[in-house]
């Protein structure tokens, strides 16, 4: 017997002047009661298996996120495109023996600069767009799981006390009747 299945025996013997018998058999009906629906509830809590599958499915959604940022272009990336335009640009000039002025060899320097920075503010936002969505993405889900969490215990906590106060009800209208 527990500490506390001893005060209860002791109570239902010396304040509730039961027998040895009635006394160990109600502390025993108490206890498995009791031992029963704190079981039922553990049950309805979440086990390592359903945390670890949605942890995967966390890892699987943060993996799909990384796999889109990889699709992006880079600088490097920009870079060659803006050489082999460079180069294109070249040769169809050569082709054709056409020289071509500073000034509109400068217009269309300046042009793809500013395609080039255009493309990569775009690409900069894109990338925090998505950083900053992931990030509030499993925010949200740890606060939810942490919530959830929390809760079940608070529910188990409160259909035990309820489920002690009941039978202690019980023995008392017991005793009462008898």
């Amino acid at each position: 017997m527990t500490i506390g299945n001893l005060k209860l025996y002791d109570i239902f013997r010396k304040d509730l002047h039961l027998s040895d018998d009635k006394a160990l058999e109600v502390v025993n009906a108490l206890d498995d009661h009791y031992e029963k629906k704190s079981s039922a509830k553990i049950e309805q809590l979440a086990n390592k298996g359903e945390l670890l599958a949605v942890k995967n499915e966390l890892k699987q959604d943060i993996h799909t996120l990384a796999t889109r940022m990889d699709l992006m272009a880079t600088k490097e990336e920009l870079s060659e495109v803006k050489n082999e335009l460079k180069q294109e640009i070249h040769t169809l000039a050569t082709r054709m023996d056409l020289m071509a002025t500073k000034e509109e060899l400068s217009a269309v320097k300046t042009g793809l600069t500013l395609d080039i920075q255009k493309v990569k503010s775009e690409l900069t936002m894109d990338i925090q767009k998505v950083k900053s969505e992931l990030s509030g993405t499993i925010q949200d889900v740890k606060a939810e799981l942490i919530n959830t969490i929390h809760k079940s215990v608070h529910y188990a906590a409160i259909a035990q006390f309820i489920a002690i106060v009941a039978a202690l009800l019980g023995i008392i209208r017991y005793c009462l009747v008898r």
